[in-house]
């Protein structure tokens, strides 16, 4: 049972892990790879190979990434008095005289600290274990939206990394969890990393925050889709992807104008109807703009191997559970299941749904300030998009625009085969185009009108001044509205 210790004792806790180098560079270093124990990866051997020499590193990395017991004696021996007796005065360390073993998992992450359950509440079938930072919550993390926020609400906190990680840059933030155990794992986060601007509350979905909006709401919500409710952190107990669609359906009643909801999601694909007509009526009538973004797609077949392997250590239930999956997937005729980011902002209006398949999550670039510059750029086309405003603008490619020429092999020497134009930072997307057209963007630098440019490829190329006009304007707005170009207002690029 984790205990909470005054503000001193938390700080000089901390204090004494870091300078034992109790963080994630240091623990790459001594590890090789920061991963935990996994069956799958067959790793623990070389884990306890890596933390064999005696040293209060390797003492702390045995109890608080490993999971191992250890005697007593030996941690007098490696650890100084009073940082032992801290440890078990938090909780962090219990056992007898002879040996002390860890009731938590300790991680490292972006400075903090982070207890969580160990992997074997898996083994023990834990239901409401508390997941320690997994890769969902780091994607989710990297895509938020990171500007000043008066009030950011956690949807869902798990072990509160995401509200350890909003108090940043809020004035404060809310974090919510169904379960007992999420709660006292967050409020123990908080308290060991002295953070003090997050209020934790028990409760189901918007039911502990009812009245109250937010400039920014973050959930990575348990959105799995399957027959069985084993673990809070990942299952629940509606029909298919129903919990998903209520987050999305209640959130705009908890946003305060221009406030945004990024919410991690699985939907499923029914025969009968397409994918992006399953999730745009979620998003019909919300107030809200929308930009879904699609990620990865798995047959029922694939998803159900996939998550009986996450959730299940005991093989001899593959089988059985295998048909449950199978069954309840066939009876509700589901195709296909998908997972995906939803970006949701309140705006009063006429609002967009933007619904797309993206290319591979991207591995650098401040991702919430690209979810910002997207909304920005629909905008921007929504309140200056007639033809005479796009063609007094003075448009321009953005830093991150790259063009790329493929060439084969033939006769003795390079033949050009494409030209692409394509974003390295953000998403990469990328768009076909001609010697001509790659030309004319070029000449679209900031410094000329959109008409003028226009006007000059129109004389080159000898084709009609209307069909060049018309094609120009159309690609622009495209390449504005994918982030490849920017443009002020007309009445600011004067």
């Amino acid at each position: 049972m984790l205990n909470f210790l005054t503000s001193d004792a938390f700080l000089r806790l901390r204090t004494l892990f870091e300078a034992a180098g109790y963080n994630e560079p240091t623990l790459r270093k001594q590890l090789g790879a920061a991963e935990l124990p996994s069956r799958e990866l067959r790793n623990r051997a070389r884990l306890l190979d890596r933390t064999s020499t005696p040293s209060e590193l390797n003492a702390l990395l045995r109890w608080f990434w490993l999971g191992m017991p250890q005697e007593r004696g030996y941690a007098e021996e490696v650890l100084s008095t009073e940082f032992l007796s801290l440890l078990i005065e938090s909780g962090l360390l219990e056992g007898d005289r002879k040996d002390l073993r860890a009731p938590v998992l300790l991680l490292p992450f972006e400075g903090f600290l982070v207890a969580a359950d160990h992997p074997d509440a898996l083994e023990r079938k834990v239901a409401d274990l508390v997941l320690w930072p997994n890769p969902t919550s780091k994607f989710l993390r990297r895509f938020s939206i990171q500007r000043q926020s008066r009030a950011t609400l956690d949807l869902g906190t798990g072990s509160g990394i995401l509200s350890l990680h909003a108090s940043r840059f809020s004035d404060r933030v809310v974090a919510t969890d169904l379960t007992p155990r999420a709660v006292s794992f967050a409020q123990f986060n908080l308290m060991l990393n002295g953070v003090d601007n997050v209020e934790v509350l028990r409760g189901d979905c918007f039911a502990p925050v009812s009245g109250r909006r937010f400039d920014l709401i973050l959930s990575n919500p348990p959105f799995f889709i399957t027959p069985q409710a084993s673990y809070v952190f990942c299952d629940n107990t509606m029909e298919l992807d129903g919990l998903c669609r209520r987050l999305v359906r209640e959130a705009p009643a908890h946003l305060e104008e221009d406030g945004y909801l990024q919410m991690l999601c699985e939907w499923a694909q029914v025969s009968g109807q397409s994918w992006e007509e399953r999730i745009a009526e979620w998003l019909q009538g919300t107030g809200c703009d929308a930009w879904v973004m699609k990620g990865l797609t798995q047959n029922p077949e694939e998803y159900a191997q996939h998550r009986i392997r996450e959730t299940s250590v005991d093989t001899s239930q593959d089988a059985p559970l295998y048909a449950e999956y199978m069954n309840y997937y066939r009876e509700r005729k589901v195709e296909a299941i998908h997972d995906g980011l939803i970006v949701m902002r309140r705006r009063d209006g006429g609002n967009f749904i933007r619904i797309e398949e993206v290319p591979t999550t991207p591995s650098s670039g401040d991702l919430g300030k690209m979810i910002l510059a997207t909304f920005a750029a629909h905008d921007l086309l929504r309140e200056h998009g007639s033809d005479d405003e796009m063609l007094a603008m003075r448009p321009s490619l953005t830093s991150h625009v790259q063009l790329e020429q493929y060439c084969k092999p033939a006769d003795g020497s390079w033949h050009s085969e494409a030209l692409k134009l394509r974003l390295t930072s953000g998403f990469p997307f990328q768009i076909d185009v001609q010697p001509m057209v790659a030309n004319f963007l070029a000449s679209c630098d900031g410094s000329r009108t959109l008409g003028s440019v226009v006007q000059d490829m129109a004389a080159q190329s000898g084709a009609p001044l209307e069909k060049v006009q018309a094609e120009s304007m159309k690609m622009v707005r495209t390449l504005i509205e994918r982030g490849f170009m920017t443009a002020n207002p007309p009445s600011q690029a004067q």
